[in-house]
């Protein structure tokens, strides 16, 4: 068999943006793969007849496609290098990868589709500070251009937040709503400008939205309105301080998915009426996929409406099932031990994006909860290779605490081998039995390679999670009774070569771990948090910790911070330590990585700090592909070096 190289993940398809057409005769979805003569990826759109199920391709490759299925067609956005203002210009994308021109609007747009036969809706980016740059003529437009280019060596920071990972600066930028008429392509304002909607459903003539309205300070609690599309009236429904995840109409009801409790529980479901919340029902998952891997790339959705049924995501275990809310719960539609990573339903059928069996992603149709692939994109590509398969394992620390191993390549139980530990981000994440490339390069390497979803992680429910104000010490000790645990049932390990490594949650966990404990051999911190306080100061959502922290105070909680802070500790770290980090995460930003690595260097210990320039929190996931390769050539050369 052979092994699962480094550079595999060159070689691997990513599937994304499932829709359907409106007729439901065509199936469509994005394939990515990596292109490394341009260091980029390129993408193109797939089509599966619904009828035949016959697959082929209705875009070719090209740098990006972003596309929106409406009533006349697919919109395929197009680049217009010609233009120099601010746009979006679309295509029809159209039978036997032909494009035909469409039309162009003035405006960032981020979503758009058929409001009824006059008009689209459209979202879009604005600045509030050029609210009205839509409305303003060509000439006038690129005046404002000129003003933006004179300044564009000076940041200006006059609210919060001022940026965000993955967005770069977003002062002044709101998320906002028009309507385009689709004949004139007049564009009517809907909101007012200050407003940033985060989400938003449609019910006859009214749009229902819920965001946050600010100038100064973006705060945690949204609000709800509703906008008359005929006399754009809005009407605000609903202030009072929650924590808002969506709001959409069911049956003609206002239905609301939110929480009175911290950033990190659950979000129940309530409907809207009379302005008063009334609790349908009690929800403790997080409504989304949370089931890590490093085998995904673009737009991937956790939630589906249709006309008539409401679908959503979850993370249960180390699952990710898909549940139908029928009015008074959620009722199971899909469970499978793997993931759902997109889905789209319609009469022809039940369609998804997943990842099952230790395979890449592929297109399945649902058919009495059974999954029936559609595509062999990437079933090929594993053919006489090593891939080790997840061995669970559970035991108690408080609760039940569920990890796994993977066994090295041609394993011999008369020898021993080197072992990492792989921490995931979040915390509020978790680790399924799916395909994760590092992990199967370390395996083929001759590691054996653990992994486990400790309290805070997701899928297991609020009173799992609420140990937020615990870090570094119910977490700690999962891991190291992880660790004893598995040393116990894989006596080929050898304990005295173990290598530890994580990111985002992961990496402030490697942090903790150098610096209470000399058990590692090795250790390689990415994307970190060092300093509590610091990270709450500067990071893109550093004020929302304290929340997520449950502190009674906000404005009297250094201390707690500080002893969960692991450069509070630093002197005690012996192991030597690899750390990266990217020039453009604000998430988890360089001066984190950079406290830990100057002590450490300073005080005699082994350490490498690798920066990644232009690179930011999705290094690992989507970063350019020549980064990724050296971001785990790093961590896998640290750990050859320390542990064989």
């Amino acid at each position: 068999m052979k092994p699962i190289s480094l550079d595999l993940m060159t070689q691997y398809h990513y599937l994304s943006d499932l829709k359907v057409s409106k007729d439901q005769s065509k199936l469509f979805f994005t394939e990515t793969k990596a292109d490394m003569e341009r260091n980029d990826y390129c993408q193109r759109i797939q089509v599966i007849d619904t009828h035949t199920k016959e697959q082929t391709t209705w875009v070719e490759w090209r740098k990006r496609c972003t596309s929106f299925a409406v009533n006349d067609g697919l919109l395929l956005v197009e680049q217009d290098p010609e233009d120099l203002t601010t746009h979006t210009r679309f295509v029809w994308a159209e039978e036997s990868n032909k494009q035909r021109e469409a039309f162009k609007l003035p405006l960032d747009i981020n979503t758009i589709q058929d409001f009824n036969n006059q008009y689209y809706l459209v979202s879009a980016t604005i600045n509030r500070r050029h609210f009205n740059y839509h409305h303003l003529t060509l000439e006038e437009r690129l005046k404002e251009e000129e003003k933006k280019k004179a300044d564009e060596d000076y940041l200006l920071f006059d609210e919060y937040p001022f940026y965000f990972n993955g967005a770069g600066i977003i002062n002044g930028n709101r998320n906002s709503l028009f309507l385009v008429d689709k004949k004139t392509l007049e564009i009517l304002d809907l909101i007012p400008p200050t407003i940033d909607v985060e989400s938003f459903d449609v019910d006859g003539n009214e749009i229902l939205y819920s965001g946050v309205d600010y100038t100064e300070v973006k705060g945690l609690w949204s609000n709800i309105w509703k906008v008359n599309a005929l006399t754009l009236e809005n009407e605000l429904l609903y202030s009072e301080k929650m924590l808002i995840g969506r709001v959409f109409y069911y049956q003609h009801r206002i239905i609301v998915i939110g929480s009175y409790g911290t950033c990190i529980e659950g979000k129940n479901f309530y409907e809207l009426k009379a302005g008063k919340m009334n609790l349908l029902f009690r929800n403790e998952g997080s409504l989304h996929n949370s089931v890590g891997s490093d085998c995904r790339y673009g737009k991937l959705k956790n939630f589906y409406k249709d006309s008539e049924h409401v679908y959503f995501m979850n993370t249960v275990d180390s699952r990710a099932p898909i549940f139908e809310f029928v009015g008074t719960s959620l009722e199971p539609v899909l469970d499978f031990e793997g993931s759902c990573d997109d889905l789209v339903v319609c009469d022809r059928g039940f369609y998804v994006i997943a990842m099952v069996n230790q395979n890449l992603q592929e297109v399945f149709e649902v058919s009495h909860q059974q999954l029936h692939a559609l595509t062999q994109i990437n079933a090929p590509l594993f053919e006489n290779h090593y891939v080790a398969k997840p061995e669970r394992l559970e035991f108690e620390n408080q609760d039940k605490i569920v990890g796994w191993v993977l066994k090295p390549k041609d394993y011999d139980p008369t020898k021993t081998y080197p072992a990492i530990l792989d921490i995931h981000g979040g915390p509020k994440t978790a680790y399924g039995e799916i395909f994760y490339h590092e992990m199967q390069v370390w395996a083929s390497m001759g590691y054996f390679v653990m992994y486990c979803n400790p309290h805070c992680s997701d899928g297991r429910g609020n009173e799992f999670c609420n140990y937020m104000k615990h870090y570094g010490v119910t977490d700690y000790e999962d891991i190291m009774k992880f660790i004893d645990t598995v040393l116990e049932l894989y006596p080929a390990i050898d304990s005295k070569r173990l290598g530890v490594t994580g990111g985002s949650y992961g990496g402030y966990m490697t942090n903790w771990i150098v610096t209470h404990t000399d058990r590692f051999k090795a250790a390689a911190s990415q994307r970190s948090v060092s300093n509590r306080i610091t990270q709450m100061i500067y990071s893109d959502y550093g004020i929302d910790t304290p929340f997520e922290f449950g502190v009674e105070d906000v404005n009297d909680c250094y201390e707690l911070f500080w002893d969960r802070s692991p450069i509070k500790y630093i002197n005690n770290a012996t192991t030597p330590t690899l750390f990266l980090q990217s020039t453009n995460d604000w998430r988890c930003p360089m001066p984190e990585a950079i406290q830990m690595y100057t002590v450490m260097k300073c005080r005699g210990v082994e350490t490498k700090l690798v920066g990644f320039k232009g690179e930011n929190h999705e290094l690992s996931r989507s970063g350019k592909p020549t980064h990724r390769l050296r971001r785990l050539q790093e961590i896998t050369d640290w750990m050859e070096k320390h542990l064989k």
